[in-house]
């Protein structure tokens, strides 16, 4: 292969690996949820005339828990109907590799709130009681084990914590304020996806909560 042969199989991989560093994430305003797409820990997101093309962001549950949608600048903004957990999906289309020739299709999945014990979405942190530390990672119905969860705290502090042979963790909270687990998990069964096959699905999820109590913590010197 040539040199710039080269040079464009790195840039395309290095564009495949952004896309899939992607998030998917949701924060609550009262009765709004604000829906966003880019890096939460890097305060990115993504808007209009970029990559925030790209998704859809329409994919909201439960269904009928809101009264209307509105895609703005860097979000998608929907008004509540309902009180509870909310959660989005967004499937995108099927890639293939030019390095591995194998296609994958990736989705984003978020959850806002730790009130219901309850699974919203195929992968899932299900907390053990309303508003508790204590979560079991599940994947479609089933415990996932020994998987990998990111917790990011208020000011961007991270911890990976791995789930036991239950599919249990049980995180940190100190800091009063927002806070987001992520938990990638890949199924490499076959499928299709509309009139595309795929070797594998990845599912990159995204929890968002808030606590009211801990320690009060100040960015500013």
């Amino acid at each position: 292969m040539t040199k710039k042969g080269l040079i464009g199989l790195a840039l395309g991989c290095a564009l495949a690996l952004s896309a899939q560093a992607h998030q998917v994430w949701m924060e609550r305003e009262g009765d709004v949820i604000k829906a966003y797409f880019g890096h939460w820990s890097h305060d990115l997101m993504e808007e209009k005339g970029k990559a925030f093309d790209n998704v859809k962001l329409d994919q909201f549950l439960p269904e009928g828990s809101f009264k209307k949608s509105e895609r703005l600048q860097n979000h998608v903004r929907f008004d509540l109907s309902k009180v509870g957990d909310t959660a989005i999906i967004e499937a995108m289309p099927v890639r293939k590799s030019k390095l591995t020739n194998k296609a994958t299709q990736y989705t984003f999945l978020a959850r806002e709130g730790r009130r219901e014990v309850k699974s919203l979405t195929i992968l899932d942190l299900v907390p053990e009681k309303a508003g508790g530390d204590t979560f079991t990672v599940m994947f479609d119905g089933k415990p996932l084990p020994r998987v990998d969860v990111t917790l990011y705290a208020p000011h961007k502090w991270s911890k990976t914590f791995k789930s036991n042979d239950e599919g249990k963790i049980t995180i940190l909270t100190p800091w009063k304020g927002m806070y987001l687990a992520e938990v990638n998990h890949t199924d490499e069964n076959k499928g299709v996806m509309g009139d595309q096959e795929y070797d594998e699905r990845v599912y990159i999820y995204t929890l968002v909560f808030k606590t009211e109590k801990g320690i009060d913590w100040n960015l500013k010197p």
